[in-house]
């Protein structure tokens, strides 16, 4: 192609026809031009190809991690309910003067502890690393935020807090052991009805459950949005 344009270019030029020549000239120089911007087209193509390709095993990794969190969370806002239950019965029998039973026991241990849940950022920190503009769709991407609150860690750092410094030197006083998960008996049921310290214990841990879960079920339902998106961008990844 090129040869044959050279030569028909010669030809012009030969017979002295120079509007002629000119308009050849640029008319191959549009050519040239086209078939560049055609090879450019063609190059972006195929690194968009490259880079959507890449989007999706990214966000292919990230979608188990988003499900074992909300996992997470769903088992931790179920564990505080039952703890305030607990906490609940046990105020019951203080506030009504009841008698002791052993099947306190239980409900003495699980009213005082709290769900931690672990969240995992693994697949998140690896899409950092990328960055985050890798991710084209902005509301995914403005979605995928929440993972940089770092108010779960400071809750349970105060939930924590408050156990071993406020809760914990009064629960020694009335029990045998302090222990999450197991049983705990009172030294003394009498004494421990009349222990106004550890009624506010028990209402503070109410307090601190319902807090949970209300944070708990916002994230939760962050999470459910952000798996939702996800779920969306990649069905469109694969068209």
């Amino acid at each position: 192609m090129i040869n044959f344009l050279g030569k028909t270019r010669q030809q012009l030029f030969s017979q002295n026809k120079v509007s002629k020549y000119i308009l050849y000239a640029i008319g191959e120089i549009v050519l040239v031009v086209i078939g560049i911007l055609i090879a450019l087209q063609i190059n972006n193509w195929n690194e968009d190809k490259k880079v959507n390709i890449f989007e999706k095993k990214l966000l292919e990794d990230l979608f188990p991690f988003v499900e074992m969190n909300m996992w997470q969370l769903d088992v931790s806002i179920k564990g505080s309910e039952r703890k305030i239950k607990s906490a609940e019965i046990i105020l019951t029998h203080l506030e009504n003067n009841l008698p002791y039973h052993d099947s306190l026991d239980y409900h003495f241990s699980r009213a005082i502890s709290w769900n931690h849940p672990t969240i995992k950022n693994t697949a998140y920190e690896t899409l950092k690393t990328y960055g985050m503009n890798t991710i084209k769709n902005d509301s995914l991407r403005i979605k995928l935020g929440l993972y940089e609150k770092g108010w779960l860690e400071i809750f349970n750092s105060r939930l924590h807090d408050y156990h071993y410094s406020t809760a914990s030197p009064i629960l020694v006083e009335l029990f045998e052991s302090v222990e999450f998960g197991g049983e705990m008996k009172p030294n003394d049921y009498e004494e421990l009805l009349k222990s106004k310290k550890y009624a506010t214990v028990l209402r503070t841990c109410i307090a601190d459950r319902n807090a949970q879960i209300k944070w708990y079920s916002q994230w939760l339902e962050d999470l459910g949005e952000l798996a939702n998106l996800i779920t969306i961008e990649l069905k469109e990844n694969q068209n």
